[in-house]
């Protein structure tokens, strides 16, 4: 892989089946783009957020943490900061903002703030470096080869069966997973909420269903930087369809990034 190959990407998040019943909104929210880092590295970020959906303003608490997530590595990398320096001890203090951000917010609608509750997954690449975040289940799947793929941590469950940990909660910090690699070049990135889980990992194996990846891939390291748009409209058609909503009711969310060329001798 090159390394100065530049990232192709799209995301989607949909609404469940179960929420368009209930006429409620998608409570995942989603966000892929790149940043200029000192040495003209380009960044990759891509984040995830899902709304839990019992928590009555979810939707805005995923938004916030992926944008708040965004515009701290904004400052950092616009002050000449550096891949390396995304610390936990970084991670942590954007979660202290995030959650006193969700408490002024709770206080201003008069709810607490458990209603703003969503877990948080982020994939930080540049160069040979690469920088891990998550709280609560979904996954980051990455790959250093074409079609090898892995999982950063196994998806966080918590005390109770179909229950997980989440940003918002008192907590957080504790079972806030971080990870920094260097000297590995991982060439696609994957993000997903938990609404995906079960089509991306194989739980009895506890790997990355590389056949769910596979194609997303394919097409991706092929597409002009022109028709990323369109692809992620197309990404969202598949989140959609009849065949995903057949297998899960929940919100779905993936995040997709490549910068590995594609196999010589493809259109």
């Amino acid at each position: 892989m090159g390394a100065d190959l530049m990232w192709k990407y799209a995301n989607a998040s949909v609404r469940g089946t179960s929420h368009a019943k209930t006429d409620k909104p998608c409570q995942d929210f989603s966000l892929c783009r790149t940043f200029a880092a000192s040495g003209a590295q380009e960044v990759l970020l891509a984040a995830a957020s899902d709304g839990a959906g019992s928590a009555s303003r979810s939707e805005e608490g995923s938004e916030l943490a992926c944008t708040m997530f965004a515009d701290a590595l904004e400052r950092h990398f616009g002050r000449g900061g550096r891949i390396e320096q995304l610390t936990r001890e970084f991670c942590e203090a954007w979660l202290s903002r995030f959650q006193r951000a969700v408490r002024a917010r709770a206080a201003k609608a008069g709810c607490r703030s458990r209603e703003f509750a969503c877990t948080f997954l982020a994939a930080v690449v540049s160069g040979d470096t690469a920088v891990f975040i998550q709280i609560g289940d979904g996954a980051i799947v990455f790959s250093e080869k074409e079609d090898d793929y892995m999982w950063a941590f196994w998806p966080q469950q918590g005390e109770y069966e179909n229950m997980t940990y989440f940003a918002t909660q008192s907590s957080a910090k504790k079972v806030l997973q971080h990870s920094l690699h260097a000297g590995r070049q991982y060439g696609e990135i994957a993000v997903f909420t938990d609404g995906l889980q079960r089509l991306a990992l194989h739980y009895q194996t506890r790997s990355a269903h590389a056949p769910f990846f596979r194609p997303f891939f394919s097409v991706l390291r092929r597409l002009e930087a022109a028709d990323q748009s369109r692809y992620g409209d197309s990404l969202h058609a598949f989140l959609d369809s009849g065949r995903v909503n057949e297998r899960t009711d929940d919100d779905k969310t993936l995040v997709l990034a490549s910068r590995l060329a594609p196999p010589e001798g493809t259109p």
